[in-house]
C-alpha cells in the first residue's frame, strides 16, 4: 500500500509541480530578458519551467508520502523512490502504448499504406468503364476511391484481371472493397487485414467475393462459386520493397 500511495503522491506532485514551474517561469521570463517575441517566453515556461517543476514535484510528493509512512533515512527513501519512479515510467509507457494503438490513422507520421489488389472477373464479364470510379474501399470511418492501373490490366485464361491501389488511411479491422460493374451490380470483398497491416511483398491467395449487391435489391446476398469474382491483395507501405 505504501508504494501505491507514494506513486499517487508522485503523480499529484508532478502535476502540481509542473503547473507551478510553468507559472513561475512565465513570471521570471521578463526579468531574465526573455521577450515574448515569437513565443520565446512561452517556450521557456513550457520547456524549462514546466519540466523542472514537474520533476521536483514528483520527487517531493513521493518523499513526503514515504516520510509519512514511517520510512526514515536517505537509503530507505532513495531505494523506495527508485521503485516509484520505475512504476511511473511503466505507467507512462502503458498510456503511450494505448494511445498509439487506439489512434485513428494507420501512419500518423507519414503517408498512409496502400492496399494493392488484383480482381479477376468471371469469363466474358465486361470490366467497369474507364470514366467512372468503379472501385472503392469502404470502412466505418471513410470511403476512398481506388486508383486503377489500366495499363496493368491483363487477360488470365479468358478472364480479365483488374489491377489497382487504394489508400488505407484509417486504422480499422473492417474494410470492404466494393466494385460496381457496368450493370450497377456491386461486388463486395471483405479485406482480411489488421487495423495497422504490415508491409507484404507478396499477394494473398485468391479469395472469392463475399457479397453481391444486385440492382433493385436493397439487401446484398452472399456470393456463390457461380459468381466467380476473385481478389488477391497485399499491404504496400511507401518506401518498402
Amino acid at each position: 500500500m505504501t508504494y501505491v500511495l507514494a506513486l499517487l503522491g508522485a503523480i499529484l506532485g508532478a502535476a502540481l509541480g509542473a503547473f507551478l514551474g510553468f507559472t513561475i517561469a512565465a513570471l521570471l521570463a521578463p526579468m531574465l530578458g526573455i521577450s515574448s517575441f515569437e513565443g520565446a517566453a512561452g517556450y521557456f515556461a513550457v520547456l524549462i519551467g514546466g519540466p523542472i517543476g514537474g520533476l521536483l514535484g514528483l520527487v517531493l510528493g513521493a518523499v513526503l508520502v514515504l516520510l509519512k509512512r514511517g520510512h526514515q533515512g536517505f537509503g530507505a527513501i532513495a531505494g523506495r523512490l527508485g521503485l516509484v519512479v520505475v512504476g511511473i515510467v511503466v505507467i507512462a509507457g502503458g498510456v503511450l502504448g494505448v494511445l498509439y494503438l487506439t489512434q485513428d490513422t494507420v501512419n500518423p507520421d507519414g503517408p498512409a499504406p496502400q492496399l494493392a489488389f488484383e480482381i479477376r472477373l468471371p469469363a466474358g464479364a465486361a470490366p467497369p468503364t474507364a470514366n467512372e470510379r468503379p472501385i472503392q474501399l469502404e470502412t466505418s470511418k471513410n470511403r476512398m476511391p481506388a486508383l486503377m492501373q489500366r495499363e496493368a490490366t491483363r487477360d488470365d485464361g479468358g478472364r480479365i484481371v483488374l489491377v489497382g491501389l487504394v489508400e488505407m488511411y484509417f486504422r480499422t479491422s473492417q474494410r470492404m472493397l466494393v466494385m460496381t460493374m457496368p450493370d450497377k451490380t456491386d461486388v463486395i470483398f471483405n479485406i482480411k487485414l489488421p487495423g495497422a497491416p504490415k508491409h507484404s511483398p507478396e499477394f494473398s491467395a485468391w479469395q472469392r467475393a463475399d457479397f453481391i449487391g444486385e440492382p433493385g435489391n436493397p439487401q446484398a446476398r452472399r456470393a456463390t462459386p457461380a459468381d466467380n469474382y476473385e481478389i488477391r491483395y497485399r499491404a504496400d507501405w511507401p518506401g518498402e520493397n
